[in-house]
């Protein structure tokens, strides 16, 4: 091969890399993103485009999926928080007040159960709280059983518990928890903050659709982060409610005392009662023998005929194999 044709081939394929190098580098700035607003549906839409504007996005929070700036007609799942949003959209867990549910449960003996119940509904009142339940029972000695669970502050936790403690002669048991829910309710937070922007930001575009294609699309995608604003909102007032007050189960009891008559005893009464139970043990008595000799007369009688027969067929059976004696 001549020098002449080396160059020539070299020079050829310089050239060659360089237009390609030229045309990836057009489609490139073509395909960037932001350089073509891309419309919301296909032909015919109003192209409607669904980027995500920095303004209406909470601080931290996603860009809107992809799927919306390039018209696909799939709903996507809610967009996920970074692992810094909860420190740049929200406060952390220790810029806020701490959350804690607190529960104590009481077993105790007292005097007189209904005067405890009574007492305790007091407590629970002057606490600013109130009686979620109570309810009670008497046992056969007279003495009498309940339970009650109230409902007070946080604040006011453990001073109710002493007021309760009190009034018992015995504190069978005592047991308290706390579960500090802090770090959930705030993340809880920050996802319904998030959840409420991307709600603007999806009335906003609304107000801007023009095809019914358009509304339509953007209608099911504010429902979807609706309903996650719902839930948020639910699962936020259930912890608030939990934190806000506190719960106290208390389970009463009467020491039982050795008393001559037990109850109100009534010897007449007892002496019908045992009389009553009498003639009904009797009437059972002659009921089964009814049904012994009926039932057990019509199912024997033929039974025992049946083997009385078979009997006799048996022996003369054997009669007929045996020899004749000599």
């Amino acid at each position: 091969m001549t020098p002449q044709r080396t160059k020539k081939i070299v020079l050829s394929a310089a050239g060659a890399i360089v237009v390609l190098v030229v045309i990836a580098a057009v489609i490139s700035l073509v395909q960037r993103p932001g350089s073509v607003a891309p419309s919301f549906g296909g032909a015919g839409s109003t192209g409607l485009a669904l980027r995500a504007s920095k303004s209406m996005v909470a601080p931290g929070a996603p860009a809107m999926d992809a799927g919306y700036a390039e018209g696909t007609d799939y709903a996507p799942a809610p967009p996920t928080m970074p692992p810094d949003y909860y420190q740049n959209g929200g406060q952390t867990a220790a810029e806020v007040d701490q959350r804690i549910i607190k529960d104590g449960s009481l077993r105790l003996t007292v005097d007189k159960v209904t005067d405890a119940l009574d007492r305790i509904a007091a407590i629970a009142k002057d606490r600013k709280g109130f009686v979620q339940s109570s309810s009670s029972s008497e046992r056969e000695d007279g003495k009498h059983d309940g339970q009650v669970t109230i409902r007070v502050p946080v604040v006011s936790f453990e001073a109710a518990m002493g007021d309760v403690k009190a009034l018992a002669k015995v504190v069978n048991y005592e047991s308290t928890t706390g579960q500090d829910v802090t770090e959930q309710y705030t993340d809880l937070q920050a996802q319904l903050r998030n959840a409420q922007a991307q709600e603007e930001e999806y009335l906003v575009i609304l107000k801007k659709a023009q095809s019914v294609e358009d509304i339509l699309k953007v209608q099911e995608r504010l429902g979807q982060v609706r309903g996650q604003i719902e839930q948020l909102q639910g699962r936020i007032k259930y912890l608030e409610n939990m934190t806000s007050l506190s719960t106290i189960t208390v389970s009463l009891t009467e020491e039982t005392e050795v008393q001559a008559p037990t109850k109100e005893f009534r010897p007449g009464a007892i002496v019908k009662e045992a009389v009553q139970t009498l003639i009904v043990l009797g009437q059972r008595i002659v009921e089964a023998s009814i049904w012994l000799v009926i039932v057990g007369g019509g199912i024997g009688v033929p039974v025992l005929l049946l083997v009385l027969v078979v009997r006799a067929l048996v022996r003369a059976g054997l009669r007929r194999r045996l020899p004749p004696k000599p």
